[in-house]
């Protein structure tokens, strides 16, 4: 599959630190995800990108990613053992775009809190729903400071995957062709372990895509 071209303009992602009732909440946070990060399982790049560079002077070239379902899987445990909870919410600005609100949240009421809006601008319904995507996992990637994809460095080009995004997720037709947000999460329910786990990056794609057509 393809990448989509580029994400134009970056946004920048604003993360803050927001302490709990107690003043050692905070402290508590940190040591509940230190102690969690240190109880991830291994994380299987299980989703292969093929990127055709912009200028096409450039030689087309592949890596291997994890998609959210595998990073979800692999990571939720260890936080929920030690009362973490990851959160992230997607909501329609009133001028247009998207805002990706993302929380790592402990018992305490403290909380480690990123923001992030996306303008649409001339991006395609599909392609903006590509890029949501993609800055959802690469947010919480970060944020809980795992590696969700193979380091480009190792690319033969110099400037692989300078402004590109990953790849495309797998293609659902059942999906692709759901009109309404209901019929779509009827499918995605329908689909076994495994399945959900291969299209849940596409589920959100077109969840994405139906809401900013309703």
């Amino acid at each position: 599959m393809n990448a989509p071209e580029r994400i134009a303009d970056l946004p920048t992602v604003d993360v803050n630190l927001i302490p709990g009732p107690a003043p050692e909440s905070l402290g508590q946070l940190f040591e509940a995800l230190a102690t969690a990060q240190g109880e991830f399982m291994p994380i299987a790049k299980n989703r292969t990108a093929y990127v055709i560079p912009k200028d096409m002077g450039e030689r087309p070239y592949t890596f291997e990613y994890a998609d959210m379902q595998e990073i979800r899987d692999k990571t939720t445990p260890a936080l929920s053992r030690h009362a973490l909870a990851l959160i992230q919410i997607v909501s329609d600005k009133p001028n247009g775009g998207t805002h990706i609100r993302t929380i790592i949240a402990h018992k305490s009421a403290a909380r480690i809190e990123s923001s992030l809006s996306l303008v649409r601008g001339d991006a395609d319904i599909k392609s903006f729903g590509a890029s949501i995507t993609i800055l959802r996992r690469y947010i919480v990637t970060a944020m809980l400071n795992v590696a969700g994809e193979a380091d480009l460095d190792d690319s033969s080009d110099p400037d692989a995957g300078a402004g590109l995004s990953p790849v495309a997720a797998d293609v659902h037709t059942g999906m692709r062709d759901a009109t309404t947000i209901g019929e779509l999460s009827k499918i995605m329910g329908g689909l076994d372990k495994a399945d959900k786990g291969r299209y849940s990056d596409y589920f959100n794609q077109r969840m994405q895509e139906l809401r900013e057509a309703a």
